[in-house]
């Protein structure tokens, strides 16, 4: 059904209507840049030689998401948007889910997966758009200043929790990570163009945003953090020791998060830990669900036995949901001679 044919369409402003138009006319582009660019029909977006690859096979990247959500509510237009529209409230571990899926679609699937992926996401996108209170003026999700600004935080966010428990990331290793950004822009919305140009130039950018006026903490942000660290999934210390350490102060300290002599023993202790049993773990074994069904389609696709692993876990996803999966691989019988 097209934007015109659902009912919900014709409840909307004029202008608002003409802007959504424009925001889809805008994604088909973005659209045609992923297909021209990405790496196969079966690699995906990225495929196994990319950096991307390499950053969000790791599962210890979700440990990020604190992060990242508070840096994007800081955002008042994010804030509201995320309070008018979603389901925080009622269904944090729903939601969670979903978008956790939704990524490992955008990163591992094939092509054909990834994109459809990248269209509901911009379509579940183009109906959150409300008014900002005290007459601060209406926001959108697919207002490109908001998603640079999303994306950004998920860009920053992936190199620091990376580097804070697997391994430092050289320059050029960061420099190929920013540039395959390019694609996550445009999945959400955003052509090359809209992104600055080069990984030195996107963290002047991003380091004028943290520290300039746009941001703030108010209210809205605050109720949403509060929700946030009292789930039934996140509730407890833990949880708010990882996103203060991974926080910058400014933004630690504008959330209220513990940070006292105690805390920062207890995240040294924390990260030295996790550092070291995560590097004498094989790859093979902490690497997520989606990246070993992107390794077994690519393996089918050239003829190759995919590894034990990817098909133990392959099976098991199709009888029950395994955590940071996509869908299982369907296995093609082998063909038979016929006389």
């Amino acid at each position: 059904m097209s934007a015109q044919e659902n009912p919900s369409w014709r409840q909307l402003s004029p202008e608002v209507q003409q802007q959504i138009s424009q925001d889809s006319e805008h994604f088909r582009k973005c659209l045609n840049y992923l297909r021209e660019h990405s790496a196969g029909e079966v690699e995906g977006f990225y495929g196994p030689d990319s950096m991307t690859w390499v950053i969000y096979r790791e599962p210890v990247i979700l440990l990020g998401g604190l992060r990242a959500i508070l840096l994007q509510i800081a955002h008042p237009a994010v804030a509201v948007g995320v309070s008018q529209n979603s389901n925080f409230r009622g269904d944090l571990l729903g939601r969670a889910r979903r978008t956790y899926t939704a990524m490992y679609q955008l990163v591992f699937g094939g092509l054909p997966e990834a994109m459809g992926a990248a269209k509901r996401v911009h379509s579940l996108h183009s109906r959150v758009n409300g008014t900002i209170p005290a007459g601060a003026g209406r926001y959108r999700a697919n207002d490109p200043l908001l998603q640079r600004w999303v994306l950004a935080t998920l860009i920053d966010g992936a190199m620091v929790v990376f580097e804070t428990f697997v391994r430092p990331l050289s320059l050029e290793e960061k420099r190929r990570f920013y540039e395959e950004s390019r694609l996550a822009a445009a999945q959400f919305g955003l052509l090359p163009e809209q992104m600055p140009p080069t990984l030195e130039a996107f963290y002047s950018w991003y380091h004028e945003q943290l520290e300039g006026e746009t941001l703030r903490v108010g209210d809205t942000a605050r109720e949403l953090a509060s929700l946030l660290f009292n789930s039934p999934f996140t509730r407890g210390q833990l949880d708010e020791l990882l996103t203060a350490g991974l926080l910058p102060q400014r933004w630690r300290e504008a959330y209220g998060l513990a940070w006292g002599p105690g805390q920062q023993r207890a995240w040294k202790l924390l990260k030295g830990t996790m550092r070291r049993a995560i590097n004498l773990t094989p790859p093979t074994l902490r690497c997520v669900t989606a990246w070993h069904q992107a390794q077994m389609r690519l393996a089918l696709a050239r003829g190759q036995r995919p590894t034990a692993m990817a098909r133990v876990l392959n099976t098991l996803d199709s009888y029950v949901d395994v955590p940071f999966s996509i869908r299982p691989v369907a296995v093609k019988a082998p063909a038979t001679d016929k006389d």
